[in-house]
């Protein structure tokens, strides 16, 4: 027995009406998202086109890493955003570091990438996204080559001004001038 027409026009738009629903709910709760997230307006209006994506590339040292997210704007530049857990909204230069190595690295997969990127920084306090420009590939590579210096051990790291940027490093061991001995 063959369903009437008009009983399976009825399930389509059933259909349709269901998928206009899913939807609307998915836009509400990006909007919500949104207001939680306090988004600069670029990044609302921006594509998130990757998301944790890994990326690397051999020139001009072998360089990779895991983007978290990156968004295309009208303009067809894209923009890097990563975020980071603090007891306050802080960027410090080694994040700057850290996109521009990102960035030069996407550049030399065909990204055309903005001179800045964004921090999304979560606190207690909440969220806020934080602009900051970055560095010049030059000063990158010069980061990056000083950094696998002293990694390596080839270079003694630089004595540190207190005590909490210590804690944590994976070169305490190797570090000949290591003061905090506890």
């Amino acid at each position: 027995m063959m369903p009437s027409e008009g009983y399976m026009l009825a399930i389509i738009c059933l259909l349709i009406l269901g998928f206009a629903g899913i939807n609307a709910l998915r836009r509400e709760a990006r909007r919500k998202w949104i207001i939680v997230e306090n988004m600069p307006q670029e990044l609302r209006d921006a594509k998130l086109i990757a998301s944790e994506k890994y990326y690397s590339t051999a020139r001009p040292r072998k360089m990779h890493g895991v983007v978290d997210q990156l968004y295309r704007l009208a303009s067809k530049t894209t923009v890097i955003v990563d975020s980071k857990t603090r007891g306050k909204w802080v960027v410090y230069k080694k994040d700057i570091v850290q996109l521009s190595v990102y960035r030069l690295i996407l550049q030399r997969n065909d990204y055309e990438v903005s001179d800045y990127a964004y921090f999304r920084v979560v606190t207690p306090k909440g969220i806020k996204y934080i602009k900051e420009h970055l560095l010049s590939e030059e000063d990158t590579v010069a980061e990056y080559d000083n950094a696998r210096l002293v990694v390596t051990g080839r270079k003694i790291p630089l004595m540190a001004e207190n005590k909490r940027m210590c804690q944590g490093c994976g070169q305490q061991p190797n570090c000949k001038k290591w003061q905090y001995s506890e």
